[in-house]
């Protein structure tokens, strides 16, 4: 009944866009999409928003100063133009002028420089509580309004006139326009803050937008099966950058096992695939990019892998050109820590720093293994086994290598696949020797996915300091070859080290209807942005 009702329901807000003026015009626009998410956002609040459902509402009902696009590069958003000085520590924001802010509510403002500075003012407070504020202070006294040693009013973020905001930064940094692109750098109208009475971000009528769309209705009933959002075009935003889609509908599923057959019987425009599904991919357009990293790494801790030379040896006998032939659809083969998907000012990090630098393989890995052997006085390594989880599209490829490991190594390596639960209790408790780990990041950030495998728990290394050291720095760094060369840095000690031994990048994907078109696609925290989305039928 739930799946007969859901397709009623669409079908309805069909009929109803067909009665829309300009829904069937030759350039694609008009179309109402559709799409499953999982849960019900919880908080729409872009300063405090971090699951993927509120993120993806946020993408689409707001508007930053700068926005990245999906093949490249930085541009401005809700600001027409900017400057930056010198010596890279001041950046100005001239507004586009005539945006109004819309909602369901009785309420009526232009968006103003004071909505950004409010915004940045929010994400330091610390009676917001944002998750945040951390990432912004390069911002002039930012680490002290968040340790309290200074107020708001110091904070480097000033209203120069109705239409201008001015950001005055400690340290230039290479990759500060990025920051201003994420969704916590969203703006937030103060006015409706104080307006929404303590609701905003909690209800249809509780939220304001300055983006492509509004949100007309969010119904949500745990104990009901028709759970929806409506987003409608933003007139206001759409007489200055013109909005294709006349709606999106957003269906609250409850789990993710119905997207797929949704998808393929036509009921939705959309959805986000984690690996190749060949029947998902047969007549549809998908947007595949690379935003895993998985690999080896050793438990320190263990009889053997404590030994650095054991490492070595196997990191060496690892011919990524023999094994990359074999790899499923999906997948391809990786010499880095960081894939290709993470960006640096717009552009591909791995496009800046390419990976086969990165290659350890050496044709004569078996003398390393034997003297590693030597050096423990050993004969052999015995039950020993990679630990996998059930989620890994990969396998086979752990299998082609414990393959060639006992054929050129007298290595006879076996494989345990686990739940994610009993993976998880394994990483928790050091409770294994060779680990399959899948190494991404919550949003397109290069520090973020390495500090998330120095922090993860999976090995405990005396080089920790030291790669953090090297991370931190990067936060410092004046230009892009500066920020880069650190990450780079530390990409060089982990593999070089054998720390993590790369395998293999996985691509994550949207996957859309051939008559679809534009959609842009961020990965990292699953948002697509509709503004421009086209649909010809």
């Amino acid at each position: 009944m739930k799946h007969i009702r859901r397709t009623a329901f669409i079908f309805l807000f069909i009929f109803l866009v067909t009665l829309v003026p300009s829904c069937t015009e030759d350039d694609g626009s008009g179309h109402i999409f559709k799409m499953n998410i999982e849960n019900n956002p919880k908080n729409l609040d872009p300063q405090l928003a971090e699951d993927k459902e509120s993120l993806i509402i946020i993408e689409n009902m707001l508007e930053g100063l700068v926005r990245v696009l999906p093949e490249g590069g930085i541009v401005p958003a809700a600001a027409e133009s900017f400057d930056m000085s010198e010596d890279g520590l001041t950046y100005t924001f001239y507004l586009k002028q005539g945006r109004e802010w819309e909602s369901l509510a009785d309420f009526s403002e232009p968006v103003t420089a004071d909505d950004f500075v409010y915004t940045f003012h929010r994400l330091f407070d610390p009676d917001i509580g944002s998750p945040y504020g951390k990432d912004y202070v390069c911002i002039k006294n930012g680490s002290a309004v968040l340790n309290g040693t200074k107020g708001l009013n110091d904070l480097g973020v000033k209203a120069l006139d109705e239409y201008t905001v001015e950001f005055t930064l400690e340290y230039p940094y290479y990759d500060f326009l990025s920051l201003l692109a994420r969704s916590s750098a969203m703006p937030c109208c103060e006015k409706f803050f104080v307006f929404s009475k303590g609701r905003y971000g909690m209800a249809a009528d509780a939220v304001a937008s300055n983006g492509a769309f509004y949100l007309k209705e969010w119904n949500f009933d745990p104990y009901w099966d028709n759970n929806y959002l409506i987003m409608r075009r933003n007139i206001s935003y759409s007489e200055k950058n013109y909005v294709y889609p006349y709606s999106l509908n957003f269906f609250i599923t409850g789990d993710g096992t119905e997207h797929r057959d949704d998808f393929l019987s036509g009921n939705t425009d959309c959805c986000i695939a984690d690996r190749y599904d060949e029947k998902l991919f047969n007549d549809a357009v998908s947007y595949g990019v690379d935003s895993k990293t998985a690999g080896l790494v050793f438990n320190p801790n263990s009889e053997y892998f404590g030994s650095k030379p054991f490492r070595e040896a196997l990191a060496k006998s690892l011919n990524r050109e023999e094994y990359a032939r074999s790899l499923p659809q999906g997948l391809t083969v990786a010499y880095g820590v960081i894939p290709a998907g993470i960006t640096v000012q717009g552009r591909s990090y791995r496009e800046l720093v390419p990976d086969r630098t990165f290659s350890v393989y050496d044709a004569g890995f078996a003398e390393f293994w034997e003297t590693a052997l030597k050096s423990m006085k050993l004969d052999s390594v015995d039950n020993v086994k990679i630990t996998v989880p059930d989620s890994f599209s990969g396998i086979d490829i752990i299998y082609d290598i414990t393959d060639y490991w006992r054929e050129n190594l007298l290595f006879d390596c076996g494989i345990e696949v686990v739940s994610e639960n009993e993976y998880n209790e394994k990483v928790e408790s050091g409770d294994y020797e060779i680990l399959l780990t899948e190494l991404t990041a919550e949003q397109d950030s290069a520090y973020e996915l390495l500090e998330n495998f120095v922090n993860r728990g999976c090995f405990k290394s005396s080089e920790v300091p030291d790669l953090m050291a090297v991370l931190n720095s990067s936060k410092t760094a004046v230009s892009i070859s500066d920020g880069t060369e650190r990450f780079r840095t530390a990409e060089t000690r982990i593999i070089e080290n054998y720390l993590f031994v790369p395998i293999c990048y996985e691509s994550r994907y949207l996957v859309c209807g051939e008559d679809a078109a534009d959609l842009a696609y961020y990965p990292f925290d699953d948002t697509i942005w509709f503004g421009e989305a086209k649909y010809f039928d």
